[in-house]
């Protein structure tokens, strides 16, 4: 039992999926350091171990999230059955209490009836003893009348409380329905609150995967827009090479060329692959920008292209091979990446290239 408290109550129960980001991002940015001061070879080893690790760690952290909610759900489950056990035990004490009372009250009515009829039997008793025979006759049919008299006064009073007491339990039990019925409608509101708060935790899942793939699209709209550049910036020197190339030939007919047939041809099939790769990314940029970027940034990529292909038209010999689709949308056919692999992604990257 202690062992399951010191469990429960161990820090690591506590963590969450945010802590986890947090310390993968301040041990990237020590890697970082470590790397601009002693080089890749000293973090080459270690880094694999140390994101699988805070990969585990996340994976712990998300199952902890779980089973504290759930262990949430379990206490409050535990502290309604409580109170309602409460309340009805308190109900049930405050009805026997009545019961008794009202109980108590009869009883010492009926004694006080008893009582009174004994020392009327008493003083009748002693009037006739006091009395002569002829006025005794007379006085104890006055006081037997008056006896009876009382005695149907006091029947119609008892039949009397004995209503009041049926009616008394009659409202007793009305009460304990209007208790149920409240009872039931505070499960009903309790049922509807944890419905809710369900609710509440799976919007805030979907909110929290949202930002996650928001991130992840400015991340590959960031390396699309920088694999752009690069292949706008190759396209244009191949085509100012290709320029320079046809004027040197024009310019030095009578000369030798400098540059064989099969070079020729490997720069214009270099200068219509990148041409292919930039519409392509062209057009992965139009799918991923926002609908009003979009028209702006086609008609920027249709001048330039117009322009570069207005400036000279050369001639191919020979089929391109394409590029396999593995290698021209590799975004496509990469698998899924935990949290820590994408913020160590950029890291890792360097660390290969270096």
């Amino acid at each position: 039992m202690a062992d399951v408290r010191s469990l429960a109550d161990s820090p690591s129960r506590h963590i969450t999926v945010v802590d986890v980001y947090d310390l993968a991002a301040s041990i990237g940015k020590d890697f970082e350091r470590i790397i601009d001061e002693f080089g890749n070879d000293s973090v080459r080893q270690i880094m694999p171990k140390v994101i699988s690790a805070l990969e585990t760690l996340e994976s712990l952290a998300n199952h902890n999230e779980k089973e504290n909610e759930e262990i949430f759900m379990l206490k409050k489950t535990v502290e309604r059955l409580e109170n309602e056990k409460q309340m009805k035990q308190q109900d049930r004490i405050k009805f026997e209490l009545e019961l008794e009372a009202v109980e108590e009250n009869y009883r010492k009515e009926i004694d006080d009836l008893w009582l009174m009829v004994k020392n009327l039997q008493l003083e009748n008793k002693h009037l006739s003893s006091a009395t002569d025979d002829d006025a005794s006759a007379l006085t104890s049919t006055t006081t037997r009348d008056e006896d009876l008299k009382m005695l149907l006064e006091l029947r119609e009073l008892s039949t009397k409380q004995k209503e009041q007491i049926k009616e008394l339990q009659k409202d007793i039990s009305t009460y304990s329905c209007e208790v149920e019925n409240l009872h039931n409608n505070v499960e009903k509101l309790i049922r509807q609150n944890e419905e809710l708060l369900r609710k509440n935790a799976s919007l805030q899942k979907q909110g929290r995967m949202l930002v996650e793939e928001k991130s992840e699209i400015i991340k590959r709209l960031q390396l699309t827009e920088e694999a752009n550049i690069k292949l706008t910036k190759l396209f244009k020197d191949a085509t100012r090479q290709c320029k320079d190339l046809q004027q040197y030939q024009m310019g030095d007919s009578d000369n030798a060329p400098r540059f064989t047939l099969s070079e020729l041809r490997e720069v214009l099939q270099e200068k219509n692959l990148l041409k292919g790769k930039v519409s392509e990314l062209e057009e992965e940029l139009e799918q991923l920008r926002p609908s009003h970027g979009r028209e702006s940034v086609a008609s920027d990529s249709s001048r330039e292209f117009d322009r570069s292909a207005q400036t000279e038209e050369y001639v191919v010999y020979g089929p391109i091979n394409r590029e396999p689709e593995e290698k021209l949308y590799p975004w496509k056919y990469e698998r899924k990446e935990s949290g820590v692999r994408k913020l160590y992604a950029l890291l890792y990257k360097k660390l290969q290239k270096k």
